[in-house]
């Protein structure tokens, strides 16, 4: 399933909404568009092209225009009617902090469009209730994860035992002992979900660990690498760079916080 990947910080933010309805002989618009676009088809079809690729959707279907695309018609979508939401997000590299969408999917009306309406009339009102809204659009975008991207039993619980365990020894062995799966199936499940290995995801995990002990600790980086799971530190170092493009003391250099004690004399 096609997806996109965003960033958690800052949130997806709704800039947009409402009901378009075209006319008889009326195309997709050109641009260049530089936000997401969220689709609800509500009658008839949509034809679009995004970078030059076709896509066709019906009534029923929801879809996620891709910033920094351009988008163009070679045809008409007589009659077509649908709701738009726009948003901004930004695009992340960084797979295990992240938020993940299917591009496209179905969905019940019934469910869907109070919801859509309700989003419509808080953006539109004066003043506008930005929380509300923003907090509506969230509720929206967690309908579709769950709808659409729930990830299967094993999975969850390979990830949630990675995230407790990154410290300790654990090899591929190790999760098929735990998990009664032989090691070839868990890198094929893993893999088909989150396009990662569990190495690469427990990787991850320990560098993104790690960072942030050197952003906010006075470790030495040996045993910041020894606690993150690392028992060789030029692996560590290896893969920090590899991960981050610099090396850990680089990382500490330019990102710890500073942390500055009260001077007694100016207490009262």
């Amino acid at each position: 399933m096609d997806s996109i990947i965003l960033s958690p910080a800052p949130m997806p933010y709704l800039t947009d909404c409402s009901l378009k309805r075209f006319g008889t002989d009326e195309y997709h618009c050109s641009r260049y568009c530089s936000h997401f676009v969220l689709i609800f088809m509500l009658k008839n079809r949509l034809q679009f092209t995004e970078n030059g690729s076709l896509t066709t959707l019906l009534a029923g279907e929801w879809y996620i225009q891709k910033k920094n695309t351009w988008q163009a018609a070679s045809r008409p979508s007589p009659n077509a009617e649908y709701y738009y939401i726009h948003f901004q997000a930004d695009y992340t590299e960084d797979l295990t902090s992240r938020l993940m969408l299917p591009i496209r999917g179905t969905f019940q009306p019934g469910l869907f469009l109070p919801l859509l309406q309700r989003l419509c009339l808080l953006l539109h009102q004066t003043p506008c209730s930005h929380l509300e809204l923003q907090s509506e659009f969230f509720r929206l975008l967690g309908l579709l994860y769950t709808q659409e991207l729930s990830y299967s039993a094993l999975t969850a619980d390979l990830m949630r035992y990675l995230n407790e365990n990154y410290a300790s020894r654990i090899t591929a062995r190790t999760l098929s002992d735990v998990f009664h799966y032989s090691s070839e199936y868990i890198d094929k499940k893993m893999k088909a979900e989150l396009n990662m290995t569990p190495h690469a995801y427990l990787t991850a995990i320990r560098l993104q660990n790690a960072k942030k002990l050197l952003e906010r600790s006075q470790l030495p980086i040996q045993k910041i690498a020894l606690e993150c799971g690392f028992s060789d530190n030029s692996l560590f170092y290896k893969a920090f760079r590899k991960h981050f493009s610099q090396s850990p003391s680089e990382w500490r250099r330019q990102h710890q916080f500073v942390y500055q004690t009260a001077d007694p004399s100016s207490l009262s």
